[in-house]
């Protein structure tokens, strides 16, 4: 922590960890949403380090590290992980290895967030669906069997005091709804044996009490902390409770997003505006190549498994990159597929998460200035 001198008022200046950064972007967009198998979080670099500047870039390239080296940044945070594979070796005869040992010989950390970035709002794909200008955006494909419900039996008495620890902790929120929840009533009965120290009755006498069944549904990467949460603020000295696994959709999370155009346009027009707002040198495209395209889906980065679901949404134009050439050829006649390029379609979230970090920074008060790379990482171009 560091004080400055201004204008006879001393100003006390936080100091921002690597452990800060992780913490509140998967805050944002949290690890459990991430594919299973996606490397994501600090590939590179030591928690406690105290923050100095912040380079945000799709991915860590030799030149991202030099221009990181120039803004006197020790951060940077990518969408693209460095070390996907296990690695056998670091060394310089490889590229990852190299980028690797530039890293951590020039004191840089490296943090990546992954597809739990393409998934949640304010992510990839939520953030393509704003450039491309779609209205009434929702996602595209929505994660499944990411849900869970909890269900607690609570003394009448104690009901809210157990049901707002757990809204607390995370549980029983949905998009536009929170502290939602089932009650339902009954008897429970219990016998204490040995040393037992109920919280009602007595020690050996079967007791039955009036209880509530408190349901919920819970995010599965928070129902760890609402179970403490609720044993915390539950009377009972052994709580009866069940986690269940839940195979419903969560809307609020999933990969793509679809929605509509402010004014329909025709085919010719809509790819001349992906161009613009993409600033894509190229664009490929197969299907409808005519009409009016007035509902639009678009997945960043590599989309072809949702080209049928695109074309099942009603979508008149489906934007995304890396296809292949018979995906092309196969792709539905009354769909406008474009192939807009990778990175073309990911770089759009950069200026967006380096705001929300420096918004962040500003709000702990710490001296760290958030950039976002100069750099093209990617070679493809027009000539």
């Amino acid at each position: 922590m560091s004080r400055e001198f201004h204008r006879d008022i001393f100003f006390v200046r936080k100091n921002v960890t690597i452990n800060d950064i992780q913490k509140i972007m998967e805050e944002w967009f949290p690890a459990g949403i991430a594919w299973k198998g996606d490397n994501i979080g600090l590939q590179i670099g030591r928690p406690e380090t105290t923050v100095k500047n912040i380079l945000v870039a799709l991915e860590a390239t030799m030149d991202v590290v030099e221009e990181a080296k120039q803004k006197n940044a020790n951060l940077i945070v990518t969408h693209h992980p460095l070390i996907f594979q296990p690695l056998r070796s670091i060394t310089p005869q490889t590229p990852v290895g190299a980028i690797a040992l530039a890293l951590a010989e020039s004191g840089i950390a490296l943090y990546a967030a992954h597809t739990n970035l393409d998934s949640a709002r304010g992510g990839v794909n939520d953030v393509l669906g704003a450039v491309l200008g779609l209205l009434n955006a929702r996602v595209l494909s929505p994660l499944e069997g990411r849900l869970k419900k909890i269900a607690v039996f609570v003394p009448r008495t104690h009901v809210e005091q157990v049901a707002d620890a757990m809204y607390a902790a995370g549980g029983g929120g949905f998009i536009k709804y929170a502290e939602c929840s089932f009650r339902s009533d009954g008897i429970g009965t219990f016998k204490g044996t040995n040393d037992a120290r109920p919280f009602l009755g007595s020690v050996g006498v079967l007791e039955r009490a009036e209880e509530t069944k408190l349901e919920m549904l819970v995010p599965g990467w928070k129902a760890s902390s609402v179970v403490r949460a609720m044993l915390a603020a539950h009377p009972y000295e052994e709580v009866a409770y069940d986690v269940y696994p839940i195979e419903n959709t969560n809307p609020e999370f999933g990969l793509g997003v679809i929605g509509t155009l402010p004014k329909p346009m025709s085919a010719k027009k809509f790819l001349l505006h992906v161009k613009k707002v993409l600033g894509t040198p190229m664009l490929r495209t197969a299907g409808r190549t005519d009409g009016i395209i007035s509902t639009v889906a678009a997945c960043g980065g590599s989309g072809a498994e949702f080209i049928e679901l695109a074309a099942r949404q009603q979508a008149d134009a489906y934007v995304t990159s890396d296809l292949k050439y018979h995906t092309m050829q196969e792709a539905p006649h009354d769909l406008l597929l474009v192939d807009a390029g990778h990175y073309e379609t990911e770089r759009p979230v950069l200026p967006v998460l380096t705001e929300r970090l420096q918004k962040f920074v500003r709000h702990q008060k710490a001296k760290v200035r958030v950039f976002t790379t100069t750099h093209k990482t990617t070679t493809i171009e027009t000539i």
